[in-house]
């Protein structure tokens, strides 16, 4: 009973400084917030990419290509030139990124059943933009040399006769049908969000009691090092839990992401998570003096936990010895859990793996912090 009077007394001091600290409390509920603008701004998909023409032919199958190059989803034409020599001036000058040179005699070349050739220019800054706008363009050629064929097989008078045959590829996309990267881009950002403020604010409320210098009234009372981290880490809990609602929301209602698995089990694993994430940022609090440590010491672990957690590139991607570093950060385990949960559906059967390795990851973490930790003046 002791114990828990202690315990309860130690969490609504935090609450207190919580409610009187308005900043932190809009900067946790902020940052769950800004994930919208990420998934406004962050896409690696095609849009609006600002395209030129030349037509050199002027011929019904040139206007016709040309055509078909302006109606491509994620491309803008705005500028048709009269002269190839320009579109290298637009594109130095970052007018346009992508280019479809027609040349002159297109259409005599297809005529004599002979290959006839187009040019593609692309702005190659953006490697990933730019084989995806390759990759449409060769989309729309292929598309475009079938109606070529068909009418020439018509007008060989081959019309009555049986289709040619031919083999088709039946495409079948499972999880995200719409390929919508704003769904990844959702959720992933709502993971890295749980991870930081996870790190940052058990750390950043350890080292301010040191700068304030209460730590040697709490010296003088009976309190345990468990205790005080566990009144340290359960208030940031609830309000993390909070802000992370409205990060979940606001990407099923403004983005689309559907929920297609258990919320309860996301939340559950959501509290996983945050005990890992606070166990970096207790032990972060221990071995720093004031603020700028936390910050230098919190942003060089950040860092390599995110970009070895398969958010920016796969996993599959890296080099064999990263890949197995990726198995010490935990967003690795929480984004797999993630993903599955909200677009596959999967259930505790799949995701007992991760599950259980936030768990030990946590609690590893968090006895560490414990055995380092000590009520007294460092």
């Amino acid at each position: 009973m002791m114990v828990n009077r202690r315990l309860w007394g130690l969490m609504r001091k935090e609450f207190i400084q919580f409610a009187r600290d308005r900043a932190l409390v809009l900067l946790i509920l902020y940052t769950f917030v800004e994930i919208a603008i990420c998934g406004w701004a962050l896409t690696l998909e095609v849009r609006n990419m600002a395209t030129a023409v030349y037509d050199g032919d002027h011929t019904p199958e040139s206007r016709a290509l040309v055509d078909a190059f302006a109606r491509l989803e994620g491309f803008r034409l705005v500028a048709q030139v009269e002269n190839p020599d320009a579109l290298q001036a637009l594109m130095d000058a970052g007018e346009i990124q992508f280019a479809l040179v027609v040349p002159q005699g297109f259409a005599r070349t297809l005529r004599r059943g002979e290959t006839a050739q187009v040019q593609v220019l692309v702005d190659g800054s953006n490697s990933t933009i730019a084989s995806q706008a390759l990759a449409i363009t060769a989309g729309m050629l292929k598309e475009y040399n079938q109606k070529v064929r068909m009418r020439r097989v018509q007008r060989a008078g081959l019309g009555g006769f049986s289709p040619l045959p031919r083999v088709e590829n039946v495409i079948r996309i499972w999880y995200m049908p719409q390929l919508k990267y704003v769904h990844f881009i959702m959720l992933t950002m709502l993971t890295i969000s749980v991870l930081i403020l996870g790190i940052l604010i058990p750390a950043a409320a350890i080292v301010r009691e040191k700068e304030a210098g209460t730590l040697e009234q709490l010296i003088m009372t009976p309190v345990t090092n468990a205790e005080l981290i566990t009144a340290k880490i359960l208030p940031m809990m609830g309000l993390k839990l909070v802000g992370l609602t409205l990060g979940v929301l606001m990407s099923m209602w403004v983005f689309g992401v559907p929920l297609k698995g258990s919320a309860l089990l996301f939340y559950g694993i959501s509290l996983l998570m945050f005990m890992s994430s606070s166990g970096i940022g207790v032990l972060i609090g221990t071995l720093a003096r004031n603020m700028q440590q936390t910050l230098m010491l919190a942003f060089f672990i950040l860092f390599p936990l995110a970009f070895l957690s398969g958010t920016v590139v796969p996993i599959s991607n890296m080099p064999r010895v990263l890949q197995w570093f990726t198995y010490l950060s935990p967003l690795r385990y929480y984004v797999e859990v993630t993903l599955g949960i909200f677009l596959k559906g999967v259930g505790l059967d799949v995701l007992w793996p991760q599950t259980l390795a936030l768990t030990l990851y946590g609690l590893v973490l968090l006895s560490i912090s414990a055995l380092y930790f000590r009520k007294r003046l460092v």
